[in-house]
């Protein structure tokens, strides 16, 4: 059996936010707030049957409207969206329109704005416990939000696995506008979550998409053979990365688009924990959490760059502005979907 309770409640911004736990006898639970969408804690038992937190958070959701968090903003755990990732200049052309977006990340707009889908409360429109463990969240985004085009109903439904997390996401608009939404969880799969550069990765795919010096997807494909990018074979992170830099790519993954594909995996440093992300979405992006703030998280564990990683499934980012990528456009009486697995 399976259950849902609240175990936080507050307001903000006189809206009701909620946190809700959902927990299955697998020992498997996963903390959840209708503010930003935000996946607080996922907890997993380890080959020793010992259950390991394996993402970064906080204990209370107040902390996440914090001014010590906002000042260096990781976008822990969150809804990402209208448009994951960046496009270029804060601009793109739609039906021979000229829209203006919102400048958050010097002349781009990073991850749909200054207040995206990740800082925005969500409706919640569905609970369920049992044999099967879920939430569901809904947010509208109005007409001209963040520079937008149309009003954008956009829909989350978590499900408790047996063994992980699965999220599906859905929108719909009722005019055309640009849409890429992903989820920003940051895994670090070790009980110390000091570093990541230890822990072993693999990501299916055989391209990267070049960015240019402001991280902005440029058009050009870039083979990862023979390059720090190929993780078709296991390797740790920190095996061949930039120190400095460490990874913030997206990569090319699907074998068939918009069909269930095994897109990444990552082990814990002792092996004791292993990872597997399913999605349908065409790209995974890598990020080994360069600008995560020395902050305290969750059970006073001192957070610090490149102590986690994100497998960000989504479509191809600035795609809005270059035409040889897959169209991001979602059309009026269309239905944008996503799915993503987190598999242990």
């Amino acid at each position: 059996m399976s259950s849902v309770k609240i175990i936080q409640q507050t307001k903000h911004k006189d809206k009701e936010v909620f946190v809700y736990e959902l927990k299955n006898s697998n020992g498997y639970s996963a903390i959840i707030s209708n503010y930003g969408g935000i996946l607080m804690s996922l907890k997993v038992p380890d080959k020793d049957s010992v259950v390991r937190d394996v993402v970064l958070g906080f204990d209370k959701v107040e902390q996440y409207w914090s001014a010590e968090y906002l000042e260096n903003y990781p976008y822990f755990g969150a809804v990402i969206g209208r448009y994951a990732n960046r496009i270029k200049n804060a601009e793109f052309r739609l039906l021979n329109k000229k829209n203006d977006l919102s400048k958050n990340s010097a002349e781009n707009i990073l991850h749909g704005g200054f207040e995206g889908f990740d800082k925005n409360v969500w409706g919640i429109i569905g609970l369920q416990e049992g044999e099967e463990c879920e939430l569901k969240l809904q947010y509208i985004s109005e007409d001209g939000e963040e520079g937008f085009p149309g009003k954008l109903t956009t829909t989350i439904h978590f499900e408790l696995l047996d063994d992980g997390l699965k999220y599906t996401l859905e929108a719909t608009c009722d005019d055309y506008t640009a849409i890429n939404i992903t989820y920003h969880s940051y895994f670090n799969l070790d009980i110390n979550k000091e570093t990541v550069g230890e822990q072993q990765a693999k990501i299916y795919s055989d391209q990267w998409l070049e960015q240019d010096e402001e991280f902005c997807a440029t058009g050009n494909l870039i083979a990862v053979k023979n390059t720090p990018y190929d993780f078709n074979e296991w390797k740790k992170v920190a095996q061949v990365w930039n120190e400095k830099d460490g990874y913030d790519q997206s990569f090319i993954t699907a074998e068939q688009i918009f069909k269930m594909n095994l897109v990444a995996e990552a082990r814990s440093s002792d092996q004791k924990i292993h990872l597997q992300v399913f999605s349908d979405a065409p790209i995974v992006h890598f990020y080994t959490g360069k600008y995560i703030p020395e902050i305290t998280g969750k059970d006073i564990q001192n957070y610090k760059p490149f102590c986690a990683y994100c497998f960000e499934t989504q479509l191809y980012p600035n795609a809005v502005n270059i035409p040889d990528f897959p169209s991001t456009i979602l059309i009026p009486d269309e239905v944008y979907k996503q799915t993503t697995i987190y598999k242990f």
